[in-house]
């Protein structure tokens, strides 16, 4: 079986204690006997290092820290979170506000620390939030950065986390900018009534830019159709300007031959996407469609 290996850091990865080769971002490949039970570690820099026996297990329960991915050819794994070295309780800031204390502080991970008339609770952030800045607002916590939101509410429940490009608070309302498919370099404007527990009221595109920097959707490359058209299908957007006449008149169907998913994969294939399912926490199943294009539209939509 051909298995991929991918990591959150770059570290080395040993299989049965002999070296194999440097992990990261980019997919490592080799292929596998899962009887073997072959014993793996992913060993970073400045991080306790994740080890475990490659089995038949692999299939259905994931190991500790790592997401696994079942393809159509094989099983991608993604180490993701390695526990920290240093355990020591490091505060990072505090802010005082009308609805409650909160404190920022590392203690291997970041972590968020909510004191509220609802009592104290603690929950984890990612690391990009230490330098952040923090609200109250309509009942909520806003922390943002340059490059991320989230909300949570006075129990330390996350109410949303989103990567952002622009975010701004207005009459109740938080107003985020989502970069989309940063291939077409599209923005999307998310609106959340934040007095309703961030229902989302609107999602809209409101720009929409090929690769040469146009914004006419019309313009979009053949090789750009399948994946803007899949990740709209995800967001909720419009996507009937990518499909031919004949396809639009089925696009509602479309959304039940697709079936659920989370997110959406490049292959080899500009025409060919994997569509990821969530199985359960830490295990996600890859579907994969095929499109065919005429005339700039997607005439064709079938199972790969």
């Amino acid at each position: 079986m051909k298995m991929y290996f991918l990591s959150s850091k770059p570290c080395i990865l040993t299989v049965n204690g002999t070296y194999f080769g440097r992990c990261d971002g980019f997919e490592r490949t080799a292929n596998v006997v899962l009887s073997d039970k072959l014993f793996l570690q992913f060993t970073p820099e400045n991080a306790q290092p994740i080890s475990f026996f490659l089995t038949e297990d692999i299939r259905f329960t994931p190991p500790q820290g790592v997401d696994v991915y079942l393809l159509k050819d094989g099983i991608a794994l993604y180490a993701h979170t390695f526990a920290p070295l240093d355990t020591t309780l490091r505060p990072v800031s505090q802010v005082k506000t009308d609805g409650g204390v909160v404190t920022l502080f590392f203690q291997g991970e970041l972590h968020l620390s909510l004191q509220t008339d609802e009592g104290l609770f603690i929950t984890t952030l990612p690391p990009t939030f230490a330098d952040c800045k923090v609200e109250y607002t309509d009942g909520v916590f806003l922390l943002q950065t340059d490059q991320q939101a989230a909300v949570f509410n006075k129990k330390a429940e996350r109410l949303l986390f989103e990567n952002i490009c622009g975010c701004h608070v207005q009459d109740g309302k938080l107003h985020l900018q989502i970069p989309l498919c940063e291939r077409l370099g599209r923005i999307a404007e998310s609106v959340y009534d934040l007095q309703n527990n961030c229902l989302r009221e609107h999602f809209i595109i409101k720009q929409a830019q090929s690769i040469d920097g146009t914004n006419n959707q019309e313009q979009i490359r053949d090789e750009l159709l399948a994946y803007a058209f899949f990740e709209s299908v995800l967001i909720g957007a419009d996507y009937t300007p990518f499909l031919s006449e004949e396809l639009q008149e089925k696009a509602d169907s479309l959304r039940a031959f697709l079936g659920d998913y989370i997110s959406v994969i490049l292959t080899e294939s500009p025409y060919v996407c994997g569509l990821v399912r969530q199985k359960k926490e830490h295990l996600f199943q890859v579907a994969y469609f095929a499109v065919k294009v005429e005339n700039g539209k997607i005439c064709d939509i079938v199972t790969a």
